[in-house]
């Protein structure tokens, strides 16, 4: 009997160790998919990381590779000129002198020859823009005062005249230019440059061109403007070398010139806007036909402070000029001040 027991124990030992065997090989065959299962169960349930933040060299350099947006100027107005009495009374004598020398047909009419070799409507003839000079001597010597800005002969003080259409090639090469050039009281405190245009339309108005390759040089620089100024960069492109040495103001001068008789009303809007946003950090003059206009600087807009004597500068229809003793003129017969801008002292 005993030996009867002995063998049912062996069996079930036997039994025992084939069955551990069996689950022990099963568990192993199922732990690779446990444990990549919980690998991805932790994946999923773990915070991701944050991205590696980008070096300060990139985000500057994209920062640097970005355009940068245009500089938009304060210019809210599209009426050039402050007070819109004096803008209305302007744009009519823009309109006025358009219509009688500026029209296509007026300026065929006018192409025969009048004076010397050029024509009375247009700027010929040594002292005619003289009444200019007057002025700018006075503005020069400290005698002319805004509430505003105080002596404004100091805000133009080493800065720049430009004198926008000079007629280079008539009389003795833009005659009114050489009598600011040759004005002691005015040529040391002024850079003063002549402009002409390069018309393509003929040969003969390519006058840039002309002056640069059959002309002696003019005592004065000489630049080249368009033909329609209407941008900003139009004043400054001719000017760029002499704006870098001077931080003063700029006077701009168009009187029987293309602006200031062949532009139409609009286009003389357009181009005293382009003239206000090309020189809006700068104090800035400009003698415009018979009108002498006035932007302080951060201005958006002009004041008309003063009209020189539009029987003589401005007269199309006779040499008054030189019957004119200029030794004797005063400032009073050259000038009509707007003392409501401007006083004379």
């Amino acid at each position: 009997m005993f030996g009867q027991m002995r063998r049912l124990l062996v069996i079930v030992l036997g039994l025992y160790c084939l069955a551990c065997k069996s689950v022990q090989s099963r568990e192993l065959a199922q732990s690779p998919k446990s444990a990549k299962r919980q690998q991805s169960l932790s994946a999923q349930a773990a915070p991701k990381a944050p991205k590696p933040a980008e070096s300060s060299e990139k985000s500057g350099a994209e920062k640097k590779a970005q355009p940068e947006s245009p500089k938009v100027l304060p210019v809210a107005s599209t009426r050039p000129i402050q007070n819109p009495y004096e803008f209305r009374d302007f744009m009519r004598n823009v309109e006025d002198e358009h219509k009688k020398f500026g029209t296509a047909e007026r300026a065929k009419r006018y192409k025969k020859r009048k004076y010397g070799n050029s024509v009375v409507e247009q700027r010929s003839g040594r002292k005619r823009l003289y009444d200019h000079n007057i002025f700018l001597r006075a503005l020069l010597e400290g005698r002319l005062r805004s509430p505003e800005s105080g002596d404004l002969g100091e805000l133009f003080k080493d800065g720049i005249f430009l004198d926008i259409g000079s007629a280079i090639l008539y009389g003795e090469g833009a005659d009114t230019v050489r009598d600011l050039y040759e004005d002691k009281k005015i040529n040391p405190h002024l850079t003063i440059i002549a402009s002409d245009v390069n018309d393509p339309t003929q040969k003969k108005t390519m006058y840039i061109d002309i002056y640069r390759t059959r002309r002696k040089p003019l005592p004065f620089p000489v630049v080249e403007v368009p033909l329609l100024i209407e941008k900003p960069s139009h004043f400054t492109s001719p000017l760029k070398l002499f704006l870098k040495n001077t931080a003063s103001g700029v006077i701009l001068r168009s009187a029987n010139a293309g602006p200031d008789l062949y532009y139409t009303p609009k286009q003389v809007q357009k181009h005293l806007r382009a003239a206000v946003l090309a020189f809006y950090d700068r104090d800035l003059i400009y003698m415009f036909n018979k009108y002498i206009l006035f932007k302080p600087k951060k201005r958006p807009d002009f004041l008309i402070i003063g009209e020189i004597d539009d029987q003589v500068g401005t007269n199309h229809r006779a040499t008054t000029w030189e019957d004119i003793d200029w030794h004797t003129r005063t400032f009073d017969e050259a000038v009509q001040l707007n003392t409501q801008h401007v006083s004379y002292e």
